[in-house]
């Protein structure tokens, strides 16, 4: 099974999913060489290029909608190789980034399909806070739009 972890805070003030994403360099590599047409490595490809490939990744796989359909804007922040598994044969890289989500969560739906072009058994986890709400997400192939926070 192929997985990916994301934890994401939804923050009142700026009114931003802040969102911290952990998944495999090989297939961050292999969906953006997919995506470009062209090779993309981390260690090889220039950060700035490498970077606008995997916003433009996530802008397709993981996107916030409001009621109407419409997405929230991303911002990337960042990346960084997970130090516990810099040494292994296959590390792992964190992403960071926010969505804008105005208006907070509720009512919200996120559309996570990270790597489900490139695997039928990737699964998606996400543990997101919001306010008092916590609440633990599975995404899989044939399920990957959830509503952020179940209405009360």
């Amino acid at each position: 099974m192929h997985t990916s972890t994301a934890e994401a805070e939804y923050n009142a003030e700026t009114k931003r999913l802040e969102v911290s994403l952990t998944v495999f360099v090989s297939d961050l590599e292999m969906a953006l060489m997919r995506q470009s047409e062209r090779e993309m490595r981390l260690d090889k490809t220039p950060a700035a290029e490498f970077d606008a490939q995997v916003v433009a990744y996530l802008e397709k796989t993981f996107v916030v909608t409001d009621a109407a359909g419409k997405a929230g804007k991303m911002t990337w922040v960042g990346r960084e190789l997970e130090k516990a598994s810099e040494k292994s044969g296959d590390p792992a890289v964190v992403l960071f980034f926010e969505v804008e989500v105005p208006g907070g969560v509720e009512g919200k739906t996120l559309r996570c399909a990270v790597f489900g072009e490139l695997f039928g058994d990737q699964v998606n986890l996400l543990s997101l806070r919001a306010g008092t709400h916590q609440i633990e997400l599975r995404f899989a192939q044939a399920d990957v739009s959830k509503k952020l926070v179940p209405s009360e």
